[in-house]
């Protein structure tokens, strides 16, 4: 059922336009050999699409498949002492090494900065990258830390009375990318 005071901003065909636009831009900073040592991690959970269709269009386009990987960033975050309940804990599963590596971490949106703050903090319990880069489908601006995405699909400029919804048709029924009123 459509939701009145949600407003659709990207459809399924623009979100795969932008996705591609994300696989050019990283193909674009990595020789092919350089692929086989980057590894990415798909932030729980609007990322963990992202990453997999990167993933999927990088061995497409190259014949090499990066490693990927999901990450949980619940736990980090700096609001979790403020909320009304407890975060939803997701799998962390990042079955390689990621000492040296380059990571490329995945989210469907970035706002404030402050997700990708926590997931910078998570990782590092898994050992010391050489190198973080950051994909994001949807760049909403409004930054509240200095964190900004080397790869974005796209940039929204959307009221701050509003947040953005990125749906991916492997959690919900459809591919699309949403406004919608935030909560009171």
């Amino acid at each position: 059922m459509e939701n009145a005071e949600r407003k659709k901003l990207l459809s399924g065909d623009a979100m795969a336009e932008y996705v591609e636009q994300l696989v050019s831009q990283i193909l674009n900073e990595f020789r092919k050999e350089e692929l086989e040592e980057i590894c990415l991690i798909g932030l729980q959970s609007s990322g963990v699409p992202l990453t997999r269709r990167i993933v999927r269009a990088i061995r497409e386009k190259t014949g090499v498949e990066p490693a990927a990987g999901t990450l949980d960033i619940s736990m980090y975050r700096d609001d979790i002492g403020t909320r009304k309940s407890l975060p939803l804990i997701r799998e962390t599963e990042i079955p390689f090494d990621i000492n040296g590596k380059t990571i490329i971490l995945t989210d469907g949106v970035i706002q404030t900065g402050r997700s990708i703050r926590a997931a910078l903090d998570a990782l590092t319990d898994f050992g010391r990258p050489g190198k973080i880069r950051l994909a994001v489908l949807v760049d909403r601006g409004m930054r509240e830390f200095p964190i900004s995405p080397d790869y974005a699909g796209v940039k929204l400029d959307v009221e701050k009375e509003y947040r953005i919804n990125v749906q991916w048709h492997e959690f919900n029924d459809e591919d699309a990318v949403y406004q919608v009123p935030r909560r009171k």
